[in-house]
């Protein structure tokens, strides 16, 4: 059973911490598309001029958090992500959009392609990103793939709307 079905059930659980809802949302996205295998959930600010990782999970299963991304240095990026909801780039480090982030993003973290998806705040106001990275090589996302980073987005984000 892929780890995304009862990701509502176990978010909308009071019991369980911020931080191991994070986890989980990461380790579902991880399990559930083959092809990530590096993925993180990072918030925007309220002027969309930087976004902080609140949990990654690398492609050897160490966590960290807090790392931070500018619009100044992104502008792209930021423009296209807050107002298109999603970037599907299999080969990053030539799409228009994320090419951005070849130095001093992409070069340090060993990526070549990049499914990101935002989440919301009353389905409306960009809140945040799920990142899913391919390191190492270059993969081509399926449909199904995009559609199951987009079903745990729209489950993450009440969740998350909620506690930040």
């Amino acid at each position: 059973m892929p780890q995304s079905e009862n990701l509502s059930l176990y978010l909308s659980n009071p019991r369980v911490s911020i931080n191991e809802k994070l986890h989980k949302i990461c380790r579902a996205v991880k399990s559930d598309v083959s092809a990530c295998d590096r993925v993180s959930i990072w918030l925007f600010n309220d002027d969309f001029s930087e976004m902080t990782s609140l949990m990654c999970i690398d492609e050897t299963g160490n966590k960290s958090a807090g790392e931070k991304l500018f619009s100044k240095d992104f502008g792209d990026y930021f423009d296209h992500i807050v107002n298109q909801e999603i970037l599907i780039a299999s080969d990053a480090r030539n799409n228009d959009i994320a090419k951005c982030f070849n130095v001093g993003y992409f070069d340090v973290y060993n990526i070549y392609s990049l499914l990101d998806v935002t989440f919301t705040k009353d389905n409306d106001t960009p809140l945040g990103i799920i990142c899913c990275e391919r390191t190492g090589n270059k993969t081509e996302w399926t449909m199904q793939e995009i559609e199951i980073v987009k079903r745990i987005s729209t489950k993450a984000s009440l969740f998350i709307s909620n506690s930040y």
